[in-house]
């Protein structure tokens, strides 16, 4: 299971979830936290498939078996822990082993995969997760509360 786990990250979220919480009730809080937490897996998912081509790979991936894609987390699981909640994004260690970690930072012989770390951790993935989130969660308000 990947130890990276993500939540909702976007300013005001704790504010808008206070209100969900009191207009539609605790149902309603973690279905659109759910439907955000789903929309930032699928968006960082698809950047790493992306990333993961094998033009793009070491030796253009001459030396791949798929081992690493095929560790790539698509279980769309929301885990809850209380009022938090969480979604693994990521790669799988007990799949791929190191294999991951070679690929996103590179070994000695071996330049890292361009732009696999920042598919996940980067500024601009974060920014990005930000935006889907809040739009996530607002098109939920919209469709769902009348806006």
């Amino acid at each position: 299971m990947p130890k990276n786990k993500i939540g909702l990250k976007f300013d005001g979220w704790e504010k808008l979830m206070a209100n969900i919480d009191k207009m539609a009730g605790m149902t309603a809080m973690q279905e659109v936290t759910k439907s955000a937490l789903k929309a930032t897996k699928s968006y960082v998912n698809s950047n790493v498939m992306k990333i993961m081509a094998k033009s793009n790979l070491p030796a253009k991936g001459k030396y791949s078996a798929g081992l690493t894609l095929d560790s790539l987390d698509n279980d769309f699981v929301v885990a809850w822990s209380g009022y938090t909640a969480e979604i693994a994004i990521g790669f799988d260690f007990d799949v791929s082993g190191l294999r991951y970690i070679f690929l996103m930072y590179g070994t000695t012989n071996m330049k890292p995969v361009a732009g696999l770390k920042n598919a996940i951790y980067g500024n601009k993935t974060k920014k990005e997760i930000s935006k889907i989130q809040s739009e996530a969660v607002n098109k939920y308000i919209t469709r769902h509360m009348g806006g």
